[in-house]
């Protein structure tokens, strides 16, 4: 007997009633168990959707690990969205476990619905923190903060992170941004470094490292030049010329990050900085060169 068959076959005998549609509803989730675990997701989906169907033409809902199931066969098949509709359906049979959460945070990571992927995250975190993928939600959920600029919950997660993942440099980039937006120099100093040692080429840690060294240069010499401008003396100058030497350092510094940034991708806001060292450097050729290249 071929599936189609089969399956016509359990829709009339269900539609009939009795002990023998309930024995059939069981083989048939047995069969869609083992083709799922076999990795025949297909087969598996059409066996839980014909005993969803069966259910509906009665007036009634299957169980909602029925309809946990097929969302994780949809998902499996790249049907997200169907996937989201049986999971929710599952939920709202007020059926819920670990793999259903994650199962519905990965549907809806894929068509980036980022507020309800967090949602499904967060609710596998509270709810099932002992369950095996609590690590890759850890992680994935930090990714999220991170895209969501919820700088204080990334923070707080990343004490979470185990030390592989806290090793990727996806994370080390996430930490950097997260510990930039909070004001924490020191961290993002220490990541930076660390991104720069496993890529030399790492953008985030390039532009921490250029930005850093232009607005250290640039508020000293606004100060700097401030102070000359209110008291023009001898020992006011002097201490100008002095304090000078250290702003061009940090110029020269920021100078080589951004150089090699633009190397790397020409980007309007790289040509900006570009031509604003220059321009305290005196090199109207150049200062001019990288201004025209600013959108």
């Amino acid at each position: 007997m071929n599936i189609k068959n089969f399956f016509y076959g359990l829709a009339i005998i269900i539609m009939l009633g009795g002990c023998t549609a309930g024995s059939y509803i069981s083989k048939t989730n047995q069969t869609a168990e083992t083709a799922y675990l076999a990795g025949d997701y297909n087969s598996a989906l059409i066996a839980w959707e014909e005993i969803i169907t069966a259910y509906k033409s009665k007036g009634k809902k299957a169980e909602g690990k029925v309809y946990c199931d097929a969302g994780k066969a949809a998902l499996a098949l790249g049907q997200n969205e169907k996937a989201i509709t049986y999971l929710n359906e599952a939920l709202y049979a007020e059926y819920a476990d670990a793999e259903m959460y994650f199962a519905l945070a990965k549907a809806y990571q894929n068509i980036d619905n980022l507020s309800k992927e967090i949602m499904a995250l967060e609710d596998y975190k509270n709810k099932f923190p002992e369950e095996k993928e609590i690590k890759q939600v850890w992680k994935r959920l930090f990714e999220t903060y991170v895209e969501s600029e919820n700088w204080d919950l990334g923070l707080e997660l990343w004490v979470k992170l185990d030390d592989e993942s806290r090793s990727e440099n996806k994370i080390l980039e996430g930490y950097l941004i997260v510990n930039q937006e909070l004001g924490n120099d020191d961290v993002c100093d220490e990541m930076a470094n660390q991104l720069l040692k496993n890529n030399a080429d790492n953008i985030v840690a390039l532009e921490w490292k250029a930005k850093k060294y232009f607005y250290k240069a640039e508020n000293r010499y606004q100060k700097e030049m401030a102070a000359y401008e209110k008291h023009k003396t001898r020992k006011q100058y002097a201490k100008l010329l002095k304090a000078l030497d250290v702003v061009n350092e940090n110029f020269r510094v920021s100078l080589k990050y951004y150089k090699k940034l633009y190397k790397l991708n020409p980007d309007s806001l790289y040509a900006h900085y570009l031509g604003n060292i220059y321009a305290r450097f005196n090199d109207k050729e150049k200062a001019a060169f990288y201004r025209s290249k600013v959108n």
